[in-house]
């Protein structure tokens, strides 16, 4: 029996993602909204490698995906407003006459809701997840930008000041401080359940799954909600390989079978924990926790009676 790595409930997978599950993991699990890799290069490169194991969804699925989503999005472009325009028309309309008025306006909502295509259950959780994806490909965008700002603005300043200023490791990080798993935990881990389980991702046979994730939001709304919950493993600060270690595969095959051991309540302690053994390594976090309850296995779409779920984190 082979050890499955889910990561879960994002479909974007950002390099700082990357970073972090390969640094303990081998390869993993995901799921993203496409059909395929191609436009991105790296994720289709370790695709190739054997260390990300995606289910692609088909072209029927995306391509009415899409056309759902751009409809939406047409909409919401169309009724974008704020509230100097809401005042402009109160004050020109003030009892919505002619084609402001309330019966106009329930007719045309109620004609675009009508002119979109039918969905199923099915359909809704993979269009909420293609949303999220898009969400999260803006803000990382948004934050990679600010980032370049906070760069030149440093260089700037400290050419003025005659000064040559390195950015400490914190600040080189400062775009990655926001937690995207904190915007709708729970539809995020609902949507993403749903859809491994069309999938089949969530009963695999032969295979002993964990699932992964790199947001501490997540992490916490499973712990804030599940009244059942065994805390296998906390370790604050744990040293990891970087990418060229020679040894990190050794390393990582014994760490993720100590993982494995400790979901099974095998009695491991902390300080058996494998051990770095040269001078490449990175420090990193891991909480590890068993979740189970009627709440949580309907959450997960699963009915076994633990739910492993792993927190890790580069520091």
């Amino acid at each position: 029996m082979t050890n499955q790595f889910l990561f879960f409930p994002f479909t974007h997978i950002t390099p700082n993602h990357l970073d972090t599950i390969l640094a303990f993991f081998p390869s993993f699990q995901c799921l993203p909204v496409s059909v395929d890799f191609k436009d991105r290069q790296t994720l289709q490169a370790l695709f190739e490698q054997g260390k990300i194991h995606p289910f692609f969804s088909s072209i029927r699925e995306i391509e009415a995906v899409e056309v759902k989503l751009g409809q939406y999005l047409a909409w919401a472009q169309i009724h974008h407003g704020n509230g100097a325009n809401f005042k402009a028309l109160l004050k020109d309309n003030p009892y919505f006459t002619s084609d402001s008025d309330v019966t106009t306006i329930k007719s045309q909502i109620k004609g675009f809701k009508e002119a979109l295509p039918s969905e199923s259950s099915r359909q809704r959780n993979l269009l909420f997840l293609k949303m999220a994806q898009l969400c999260d490909e803006q803000n990382e965008h948004i934050d990679l930008e600010l980032k370049d700002l906070d760069k030149t603005r440093d260089k700037f300043v400290s050419t003025l000041r005659g000064l040559e200023i390195l950015l400490s490791e914190e600040d080189s990080k400062a775009g990655d401080s926001k937690d995207l798993g904190a915007i709708m935990t729970r539809e995020r881990i609902y949507a993403w359940s749903r859809c491994m389980a069309v999938k089949e991702g969530l009963k695999q046979k032969g295979e002993k799954l964990l699932f992964i994730t790199t947001s501490e939001a997540v992490f916490d709304y499973l712990e804030s909600n599940c009244k059942d919950v065994v805390n296998a493993l906390d370790i604050d600060k744990i040293k990891v390989h970087e990418n060229e270690c020679e040894n990190k595969s050794e390393w990582q095959h014994q760490f993720c079978d100590y993982l494995m051991r400790a979901i099974q309540g095998d009695g491991i302690q902390e300080n058996n924990l494998p051990k770095v053994n040269d001078r490449c390594s990175l420090s990193g976090q891991i909480k590890l926790c068993l979740f189970s309850g009627n709440g949580i296995n309907n959450l997960f779409n699963c009915s076994d009676k633990q739910i492993p779920v792993c927190l890790i984190k580069l520091k």
